[in-house]
């Protein structure tokens, strides 16, 4: 197998989409091919020996998909939009994205990553994931078959299982949305992340990272008690017990699932006295 550059990256084949449409007729034509955006992923796990695939699509010439717009109190992202751009426009319309920011891994990585490639990942070390969990977040993708909008929530879940192209990400402008995080030393790695949102009379949104194994995933036993209740100390306190008990986080080398739930509720106490405030 020839290999490029001092990376040792395996021979790749790259087709360029200069359209959706025409995006969309390679995935049917090349079914074992991914999509390429910024590649922060896919060139290390291809540099380690992780990955097996040899085509992918470059979506990088789909320049409508690096847009911000907000309409009534909803914004509506581009996939290719930066992990950066997206933060510095929308952090005066959602303090999560000010923690975000700040315990990023690498402002290189920020200028990189995009908003599409960490929610198709799926994964617990997306930091982003779990914010846009607790704004309600819709996922728009371009399909053979057309536009098909499906929440985050069922995405995650394995709701949508079909070939598209991720167009857009459209979620709540929320001021009472906050984020943080435990990560491994100056890798920043993150160990857990959780967030919340207060809907108000709605009740409070509550997500984190590692609810089921390594998947994100809403707290629903946790949102459902804090409907019912006033956010008192109290509350507050029982509300991190009964996050402890409600995840089932993965044990890896980073850290185990007894600490990652630990964690979890020390952080969701400090972020439900942020909405106490």
């Amino acid at each position: 197998m020839s290999v490029q550059g001092y990376l040792g990256i395996p021979r790749i084949e790259v087709m360029i989409p200069s359209s959706v449409e025409e995006a969309l007729n390679l995935l049917q034509t090349h079914p074992d091919a991914e999509i390429l955006a910024a590649g922060t992923h896919i060139i290390t796990q291809l540099t380690l020996g992780a990955k097996r695939t040899r085509k992918y699509i470059d979506i990088n010439n789909l320049h409508h998909l690096r847009k911000i717009s907000h309409h009534k109190g909803v914004a509506t992202v581009g996939s290719l939009v930066t992990h950066q751009e997206l933060a510095s426009t929308l952090i005066n319309h959602v303090p999560a994205f000010t923690t975000f920011l700040q315990k990023y891994s690498s402002p290189a990585v920020a200028n990189r990553a995009t908003v599409g490639g960490s929610i198709m990942l799926r994964s617990a070390g997306e930091d982003l994931i779990p914010i846009l969990l607790t704004l309600d977040a819709e996922l728009s993708f371009a399909t053979p078959e057309g536009v098909k909008n499906v929440p985050l929530t069922a995405f995650l879940a394995g709701g949508f299982g079909g070939r598209g192209l991720l167009q857009t990400v459209s979620f709540k402008l929320n001021g009472s949305c906050f984020f943080d995080k435990l990560w491994m030393g100056v890798s920043r790695i993150p160990l857990i992340s959780v967030a919340v949102s207060s809907e108000g009379d709605d009740g409070v949104r509550v997500a984190v990272s590692h609810k089921d194994g390594s998947t994100p995933g809403r707290v629903a036993t946790v949102e459902k008690f804090l409907s019912t209740h006033v956010l008192s100390e109290e509350v507050v306190e029982k509300a991190s017990r009964l996050m402890m008990d409600s995840i089932n986080p993965e044990s890896d080398v980073l850290a185990s699932s007894w600490y990652r739930r630990r964690v979890a509720g020390v952080l969701l106490k400090r972020l439900l006295q942020n909405l106490r405030r």
